[in-house]
């Protein structure tokens, strides 16, 4: 499958199947010829109940009314594009439920009165996911006792300048799930939420950041708010006009508002447990129309969210706070692009597509393309094995309704598919489903997906989640890599209908996948410091050198027995947390992989400080001296999908004195040694009559 399709299925989010007597039917829309429609509203209004209607890349000038059971999905917010023209909403949804509207950008909603918006929503429970809600009067518009799901989507620069208070997402009597959104430099308040009867809200995950209002206002109501990063707002969140006006706050960053808490005519908003204020460090979008506002490495937003194992990230780690926390912080899913079979779609954030799948010492590893990266987000791999733990997603073919159960099957690599005996995997999963309440509020619960017990003797066994709106639907195992040896392996799948008869589907090139596992150590290692002339330095000793140049000598090994090394990097800091530069680093890529696909590193490697300093990479030592600490990081290039699993440190400390004296008057350079390169300055000075 091309990395396009790939893309798609990781771009596109859940479609709701609920249950039907009859098959449902697929309608395409394009606007140039050769689709079943060139006209997104007149799919709409052709299709029944359970149908979806596929929208490919382009421009469509329309006002969309939506159809209850009708899922509209675009090719994603990037290439395809809905225009209002400025005449009423640009999507409307009048009591609509059981609807996906996925994957477009909205834009040019109608300015003549405050109750327009990009997406307008009255009554019903749908699901609003990956858009691009810009250049409207407000971006999401809630009314009428509305449960609607408001998640992954990007909405931004909404509203006008001056005039009426416009929102990125107001909702009023209505209890809506938002989460994981991106609210950002709207022309008025980021979210608000008004009136009692909108008990049962709840703002989860989300980063509301530079909007000109404030970051979410809480009109006599009292939503939950949680997880979620709030900066650069007006007030980050305000609470007005009624004492019942009391969110529900906690495990936020609130930071560098004008006013992160702000009280007003009865309302309560105050700091919550586990809320914290600090610069988040934000990676911020390269333009307004991109994904962006990522967690830089040092984020104090790291596994800062809700420590309940409900909001653990995708990873399973616990949750980052913001837009990309959370179980719902990556979607993985969307519909299958074959009719009858089965593909495996991502390992982690990684596409299939990226994983090298031919014959050779490449085999099974992951090679991410600059496009892959670019467009996903996601770190290029070059010739990385996998390890850990591994979230492996995968999707049934749109006819497939039959399948109830499946296993995931996984063998030893062989040349020959038939001598390759595949045995079940049999890791433990579970998964949150989110339920509408009669109440219209929506609630989530972890649910156990299999492996259930030994049916017919069938071991491994789990449960189709493709009915109900859940979090990463199409998460098909997580594979504990560490139970098993380094090496090459095939994983395959079987497919089980209701009565857990087996059913044979169609074969594609993506229903059976090589992957490499190597879960091997990094090495680490300073094995000694030595004065120029190789005497070694005692652990924890003084070391003595004449001047701020002198030379030391730092023997180590940074390495990979099975040859993933990544890169190595031995770094100098001292006092109180002063980095003081390199003294060597190297890596693979572009350093030592020119016979593909291993390197080992070093071992027993020594390297100069001088050197290090006369490239620049090392500042001069301090005098007259001060405590210093060397520090050695390498790592391999072993990935779970998600991020690098293996490293190694090596911390040495010691004292450098500087005393100003040397014995060998003839060591020009401070080298520690006399030698040649005194002999050349010697002579560039020989002659010079003017020296103070």
């Amino acid at each position: 499958m091309e990395l396009q399709q790939i893309a798609k299925c990781i771009a596109l989010t859940l479609i709701l199947s609920w249950a039907s007597n009859t098959r449902a039917a697929t309608y395409t829309v394009d606007d140039n010829p050769g689709a079943d429609f060139t006209s997104i509203q007149l799919a709409i209004n052709y299709a029944a109940t359970g149908d979806t209607i596929l929208v490919e890349s382009g421009t469509y000038n329309e006002n969309l009314t939506l159809k209850s059971g009708v899922n509209v999905l675009g090719a994603g917010f990037k290439t395809t594009t809905i225009r209002g023209g400025h005449i009423s909403h640009v999507v409307y949804a009048n009591a609509v439920s059981d609807v996906v509207f996925d994957g477009f950008s909205i834009a040019d909603s109608s300015q003549a009165s405050s109750s327009y918006g990009g997406v307008r929503i009255n009554g019903g429970s749908l699901v609003i996911s990956n858009n691009m809600i810009t250049n409207n009067l407000n971006g999401v518009y809630i009314t009428g006792s509305s449960s609607a799901i408001i998640r992954n989507n990007i909405i931004t620069i909404n509203g006008l300048t001056g005039g009426n208070l416009n929102y990125g997402l107001i909702s009023l009597n209505s209890t809506p799930l938002i989460t994981n959104n991106v609210i950002s430099k709207n022309r008025g308040v980021g979210i608000y939420i008004a009136w009692l009867d909108s008990l049962g809200t709840q703002i989860i995950n989300n980063t509301i950041v530079d909007n000109d209002s404030d970051g979410i206002w809480c009109y006599k109501s009292a939503p939950t708010i949680k997880n979620n990063i709030i900066i650069n707002n007006q007030y980050g969140i305000a609470a007005s006009h009624d004492a019942a006006a009391t969110p529900v706050i906690s495990y936020n960053n609130v930071w560098s508002n004008l006013d992160n808490y702000n009280s007003q005519q009865g309302g309560v908003s105050a700091p919550g447990t586990g809320d914290i204020s600090e610069d988040p460090l934000l990676i911020p979008p390269t333009s307004n129309f991109v994904r962006g506002y990522y967690l830089g490495e040092e984020s104090p937003c790291i596994d800062a969210g809700d420590p309940n194992p409900i909001y653990n990230d995708i990873d399973g780690s616990r949750n980052d706070m913001g837009a990309y926390g959370g179980m719902d912080g990556l979607a993985t899913t969307g519909f299958s692009s074959v009719t009858s079979g089965f593909v495996f779609t991502t390992v982690g954030k990684i596409p299939v597509s990226e994983i090298t799948q031919t014959t050779g010492g490449q085999n099974g590893l992951a090679n991410v393309s600059a496009g892959a990266a670019s467009d996903l987000h996601i770190y290029r791999h070059t010739d990385a094995p996998f390890g850990g733990k591994l979230w492996i997603s995968g999707l049934f073919g749109s006819d497939d309704d039959q399948v109830r159960y499946y296993r995931i099957m996984v063998a030893k690599y062989a040349s020959f598919p038939l001598k390759m005996i595949y045995t079940p995997l049999e890791d433990a999963l579970t998964k949150v489903l989110y339920t509408v309440n009669p109440d219209g509020t929506v609630t989530a619960s972890r649910e156990t997906i299999g492996p259930f017990p030994n049916y017919l003797g069938l071991k491994g066994l789990y449960k189709r989640t493709d009915e109900g709106y859940w979090a990463h639907r199409d998460l098909k195992i997580v594979w504990n890599t560490n139970w098993f040896a380094d090496g090459l392996y095939s994983l395959t799948y079987e497919a089980y209908n209701a009565g857990l008869a087996k059913i044979d589907l169609d074969y594609n090139d993506q229903s059976r996948i090589t992957i490499r596992v190597d879960n091997s150590p990094v090495v680490a290692t300073i094995n000694s410091v030595q004065y120029n002339d190789g005497t070694v330095i005692p652990e924890c000793g003084i070391i003595n050198l004449s001047n701020s140049t002198e030379n030391l000598n730092f023997n180590i090994t940074a390495k990979h027995t099975n040859g993933y090394l990544r890169d190595y990097k031995l770094s100098a800091l001292y006092g109180k947390n002063h980095n003081a530069g390199y003294i060597t680093m190297d890596q693979y890529v572009g350093s030592n992989d020119t016979s593909p696909p291993t390197w080992q590193g070093i071992e027993d490697a020594t390297v100069s400080s001088l050197s290090a300093m006369n490239a620049g990479h090392l500042d001069q030592w301090e005098d007259p001296g001060c405590a210093y600490q060397f520090h050695l990081r390498a790592w391999a290039r072993t990935t779970d999908g998600f991020t690098h699993i293996r490293a190694a440190t090596f911390n040495d400390h010691y004292y450098l004195q500087i005393n100003g004296t040397n014995s060998c008057k003839a060591d020009l350079d401070n080298s520690g040694t006399v030698d040649g390169a005194d002999l050349s300055l010697f002579a560039d000075e020989y002659g010079t009559t003017n020296c103070n």
